[in-house]
């Protein structure tokens, strides 16, 4: 699961309290304008708790910026590495810098009627360009903010793509053909999903993932940018006239707490924190803007530090100079009991030849808070340096 899914689902939620409220409130009509501000208002409050994360000290470090990692792996996976920033101070930190006012600036241009569409243009463009890694899939998580972006379309971008669209009836397809196709691509992932890896099953996703995006990618930002130009219509939709009912507000309050969890220490994973270099740990707080954290949980306060470990996953925290807190530590011992581990927690040093026996570890897990409340490793260095992943034992 990463941020993008629990963006989805959040707007997904809208979409079900809404069927509840006329469920219930068998008078109240379906309005899709309400829903559209709902799920807008979702999205913006991720976007903006996103770009709020990156304004850390670590983040505007090029030595350890995940602006200058991510452009380095890019540039890297299409042969150019003379583009690289990396070896560059001045030129990783205005990456970096750069970054920052991007995302700044789409949160607040979408958040006004006047601006929106300047806003969309940036936005396409800007996470058209970071799919392009071929790396690493980050086409999933555009391609669901593509289809939020989607509604802060205006009427006159909605009239004018659709005339477009209008003007290629060769190309409308058959009342079969979308199901098929959606039916052949289905049975072709489900395929490549439960072949053996090592047939490249995996590599193969990914690679028709790219393919996929560089058309489906590309062709939204050239018509985003051409509808930039669309006459302006006098809008007539609900959403523009009407509150969103209360319930529909469930989902952006909901966003708004995601958010604030890594700076409660509730959790520090799926927290709209992705790639930000944020650190929020007992307490402390690498942030531009904020003293401290609201330490809710304590549950940073005493790291777990891996010694030595058979466990490949686990050692590569100890080479790496990575904590776990002992919640994921406990959580890792039930999925993979069987490795032998040198740890030390709580100031003493454990050695447990097979982690699953270790009575440190013994008890039950709680499957519901391991999926919902999940912490990163914590990085053990002075810098907090850019996390691709959780951590090496997730």
């Amino acid at each position: 699961m990463g941020n993008h899914w629990v963006l989805a689902a959040l707007v997904s939620l809208s979409f079900c309290l809404d069927a509840v409220r006329r469920f219930l409130l068998p008078s109240s009509s379906f309005m899709p304008g309400e829903l559209v501000r709902s799920a807008r208002l979702t999205l913006l409050i991720a976007y903006a708790f996103a770009a709020f994360a990156k304004l850390n000290w670590d983040f505007l470090n090029p030595a350890v910026s995940c602006a200058v990692f991510y452009q380095d792996q890019l540039v890297r996976s299409w042969n150019l590495p003379d583009l690289s920033v990396a070896s560059v101070p001045v030129l990783g930190r205005s990456l970096a810098v750069l970054t920052v006012v991007i995302e700044l600036a789409v949160a607040s241009l979408l958040a006004f009627s006047r601006t929106r569409r300047f806003g969309l243009v940036l936005a396409f463009g800007f996470h058209w360009m970071l799919a392009l890694d071929l790396e690493q899939h980050f086409w999933d998580f555009s391609s669901v903010l593509f289809a939020g972006f989607l509604l802060f379309l205006d009427d006159g971008q909605v009239a004018w793509l659709r005339q477009q669209f209008g003007a290629w009836p060769k190309w409308r397809p058959r009342p079969f053909f979308l199901p098929l196709l959606i039916g052949c691509l289905g049975a072709a992932i489900a395929v490549l999903n439960i072949l053996p890896l090592e047939l490249g099953s995996a590599a193969t996703l990914q690679q028709w993932g790219h393919v996929a995006w560089w058309g489906y990618g590309t062709a939204w930002v050239g018509l985003i940018a051409a509808s930039l130009f669309a006459p302006k219509l006098p809008s007539h939709r609900a959403y523009e006239r009407h509150r969103v009912p209360a319930i529909l507000l469930v989902p952006p309050i909901l966003a708004a707490f995601n958010g604030l969890t890594p700076y409660l220490e509730i959790k520090t994973g799926f927290g709209w924190n992705m790639y930000s270099n944020l650190k929020t740990v007992a307490g402390q707080t690498n942030h531009l803007l904020l003293p401290g954290t609201w330490d809710l949980t304590g549950a940073q306060r005493e790291l777990v530090q891996i010694v030595s470990s058979t466990d490949p996953a686990l050692q590569r925290l100890h080479d790496e100079d990575y904590g776990l807190t002992f919640s994921e530590f406990k959580n890792y011992a039930h999925r993979f009991p069987n490795s032998a581990v040198t740890y030390r927690w709580q100031e003493r040093v454990h050695h447990a030849p097979r982690l699953g026996d270790d009575p440190v570890v013994q008890g039950s897990v709680n499957v519901a808070a391991q999926k919902l409340i999940s912490f990163r490793a914590v990085d053990l260095q002075a810098a907090q340096r850019c996390q691709p992943n959780f951590s090496p034992a997730r």
